[in-house]
């Protein structure tokens, strides 16, 4: 846990048994967790009056989710939104979320929630229930999440509810009804006398909630890492003159360039750019004769590639190349993978050794390190999220995948906003 009164705060102690289970803590309940993701716990609600409710909590101790760093505040509500997509396919319901932030609890300000940690409640409702019946009176339409930073950012307590993306409602300073969504949700599915969680937690609710989704883990992780990615491409397609704008020169001192030499000596045949970007790498190759094919999932970043040798331009899903077997003689795959989880890089290394010819040459590159980071584009306002690998980890799928690895190694190189980073390379040869 990073920051906050853990002591005293309810939701902090309850990350905590999270974490140690309850013999750790004087507090006996038994811990409600479903999952852990970076730096998020999901839990099954207390006061559960249909299965399915649940809570997603990030570790950090903040009032708010307009008060979470850039990268968390993204992740929270990506996740919420997959975990909400699971509880709906699990359970046959909809599902809306509502977030009681109390950014100006501490000022005294009334109408702020009951506990002063950040928490995104997911509230089952019945197929024929109107979702916006958890709206109040008095909210309006937003665009997004920032509105959430400028309430907290103004010590403004707010009530935010959505149901879609595309659908976001706000209101600022929110009257002091205790519990007031839950009394909404009792109402809507006939208990409208239960709604006070602390006098009827309806534990075995929970315990359904926590079996079920658990059952099905996988799924919820596919979904997550589809949740993500989709951010990440929509941050890419909204900014990519801006991206194309900072990636347009190697940095002074970056080894890219006697690398692609390298795969470029080594080889024959034309080259996949997996994951071309604006295009600065395929252009490199193409100024010195090969056949390039610049493949990108994001049309927008391909037509920032302005260039006049020769070269093919595709938007494709590297999990999914429109090429045929064997049809190219060297791929480049520079920061492309640490977009995706496991098991989307196993299918995308399953495509590139289709593509590639037996003894082409791979290289392959991603950020250093454990779990998943999220970061802002520049000054844009929207998030990449990117997962990290270790050395052993990603030589291990690149030979599982039919590849002989000839090289593995790691080094300091900048990234597109020219701060440095830790990077791990792979250089592999098909086989067979």
């Amino acid at each position: 846990m990073t920051g906050g009164p853990a002591d005293s705060c309810e939701m902090c102690r309850e990350v905590r048994r999270n974490t140690v289970g309850a013999s750790g803590l004087d507090d006996p309940s038994p811990p409600r967790l479903v999952m852990r993701w970076s730096g998020l716990d999901v839990m099954a609600g207390l006061g559960s009056l249909t299965p399915g409710y649940a809570l997603v909590v990030p570790h950090r101790h903040a009032p708010s989710s307009g008060d979470l760093p850039a990268g968390e505040r993204s992740r929270l509500h990506v996740l919420a939104r997959a975990v909400a997509a699971q509880i709906e396919r699990v359970f046959a319901c909809r599902v809306t979320l509502v977030e009681h932030g109390s950014s100006g609890k501490e000022a005294g300000h009334r109408g702020g929630g009951c506990i002063t940690h950040c928490h995104i409640h997911l509230f089952p409702l019945p197929p024929e229930a109107d979702a916006r019946a958890l709206v109040p009176p008095g909210a309006h339409p937003v665009d997004g999440l920032g509105p959430l930073i400028k309430a907290a950012d103004a010590r403004r307590n707010y009530y935010y509810c959505s149901w879609a993306p595309s659908f976001h409602y706000l209101t600022l300073e929110p009257p002091a009804v205790s519990q007031y969504a839950r009394r909404v949700w009792a109402e809507i599915v006939g208990l409208p006398d239960t709604w006070d969680w602390a006098a009827f937690p309806y534990i075995e609710n929970c315990h359904i909630t926590i079996r079920e989704l658990r059952r099905d883990e996988a799924r919820m992780n596919e979904t997550i890492g589809a949740e993500v990615l989709d951010e990440t491409l929509a941050t890419y397609e909204n900014n990519a003159a801006r991206y194309a704008a900072d990636t347009e020169q190697f940095a002074d001192d970056s080894a890219l360039p006697h690398q692609i030499d390298h795969l470029l000596n080594a080889t024959t045949g034309p080259v996949l750019d997996a994951g071309a970007g604006a295009g600065r790498d395929a252009h490199y190759m193409a100024a010195r004769g090969r056949p390039v094919v610049a493949m990108d999932a994001s049309a927008s970043l391909l037509t920032q590639v302005k260039w006049s040798a020769p070269f093919s331009r595709l938007v494709a899903d590297i999990r999914d190349i429109p090429l045929a077997d064997c049809s190219v003689g060297a791929i480049w795959c520079s920061a492309v993978l640490l977009h995706l989880g496991g098991a989307d890089v196993r299918r995308s290394l399953d495509e590139l050794h289709r593509v590639l010819r037996p003894g082409g040459i791979m290289q392959i590159s991603v950020k250093e390190g454990r779990g998943l980071v999220s970061e802002q584009l520049g000054e844009s306002g929207e998030v990449r999220h990117f997962f990290l690998y270790e050395l052993p980890e990603l030589r291990a799928l690149v030979e599982e995948a039919g590849f002989e690895v000839t090289r593995a190694w790691t080094e300091e190189e900048s990234n597109s906003g020219r701060s440095a980073q830790s990077w791990v390379k792979v250089l592999a040869t098909r086989r067979y």
